[in-house]
């Protein structure tokens, strides 16, 4: 008798592009399981563990995740390439910390715990006591101590990952309290707030990377996707209502923006929140979501199994890769419990 994957035939489809995204980043490995020297960089590496890992390569994924940490990882927890976060600045000016996130996360699923307190403790030192929420960037870095919704969800996430629920919890209380703030959904909804709580609009950044209109075009959803998977995570632990309802708000801005919102890579996490909301409730709204998500990333894989877009560095190309077919494999493995959890 073959037992089969509890995945559907479409989900196969998925697997298999993450497959061939990892094959992608293989081939450009050399000796040591480094990147060739044009792109040995933090920004290029640093999802690629947790990536590995879901896919099942995880000898691999250790070893990459070695290169990290001998390459890029300060004394002091936080993964920095010398001076600079990275030589894409969009790290050091809105990942700063959020960059951090992902090896530690990694680490965790490696049973590398040496690394991941380490990580958590830079996290903590970048934490905002009045708001529950995590600095953008280093500390200093901005003297309006702005912190974003990525970032906060982002260092929730790694806090959950590694069993600290109450700083996650915490993290989830600020993300609750932006959400409030801007109740209807506000147009445009702002991503960041400053030392105080109070949403910030005016900042040296593009538009689009402070705040979302509602019937922009090209807008950064996955700031409300990262926070709307991190709280459906969250509750999944705690079992706190509040939570689950945060994730449902968060959605419910993305789906306020219409199916633009589900346009190209960048509906990936909106399509990853969607596949966790659908594992809680059930609701048939959230698989379509996930589906259509999934299938926008797919039908955007470069036959080579990357993700290239005109205008990015090969660093951000390298970051994409890892990001999606680890999404992809989160879809799987959300739908897939989804019914597990019933049977």
């Amino acid at each position: 008798m073959v037992t089969q994957l509890p995945f559907d035939a479409a989900a196969q489809v998925w697997l298999r592009a993450a497959g061939r995204g990892v094959t992608w980043f293989e081939t450009r490995l050399e000796a040591g399981c480094r990147l060739p020297a044009s792109h040995h960089d933090l920004g290029s590496y640093y999802k690629w563990p947790l990536a590995l890992a879901a896919c099942g390569r995880t000898e691999l994924a250790r070893q990459v995740l070695d290169v990290i940490v001998d390459d890029f990882m300060t004394v002091d927890g936080d993964f920095r390439n010398g001076d600079e976060k990275s030589g894409d600045p969009i790290y050091g000016l809105i990942a700063d910390t959020y960059t951090n996130t992902w090896p530690i996360i990694a680490a965790r699923v490696l049973e590398r715990s040496d690394v991941a307190e380490a990580g958590l403790e830079c996290l903590r030192r970048r934490h905002a006591p009045l708001t529950g929420g995590y600095l953008t960037g280093s500390p200093g870095q901005h003297a309006d101590g702005r912190q974003d919704i990525v970032t906060i969800a982002g260092c929730g996430n790694a806090f959950l990952a590694c069993g600290h629920s109450r700083e996650a919890s915490d993290a989830g209380v600020c993300l609750l309290n932006i959400l409030a703030a801007q109740e209807g959904p506000a147009d445009p909804f702002c991503f960041y707030i400053d030392r105080d709580g109070k949403t910030l609009e005016e900042m040296n950044l593009p538009d689009r990377l402070i705040r979302l209109h509602l019937d922009g075009v090209d807008q950064a959803y996955v700031y409300l996707g990262m926070a709307a998977i991190f709280l459906a995570r969250l509750y999944m632990v705690v079992e706190e209502r509040r939570f689950l309802d945060g994730a449902r708000g968060y959605f419910a801005v993305n789906r306020a923006c219409g199916e633009r919102a589900l346009r190209g890579t960048g509906c990936c996490k909106t399509g990853w929140a969607a596949a966790a909301l659908f594992r809680i409730t059930g609701e048939r709204e959230y698989l379509g979501v996930a589906r259509q998500a999934a299938e926008e990333i797919v039908a955007a894989q470069r036959p080579e199994g990357d993700w290239a877009e005109v205008g990015r560095s090969d660093i951000l190309e390298c970051d994409a890769a890892g990001e999606l077919c680890y999404h992809l494999c989160q879809y799987c493995l959300e739908l897939a419990s989804y019914r597990a959890d019933r049977n």
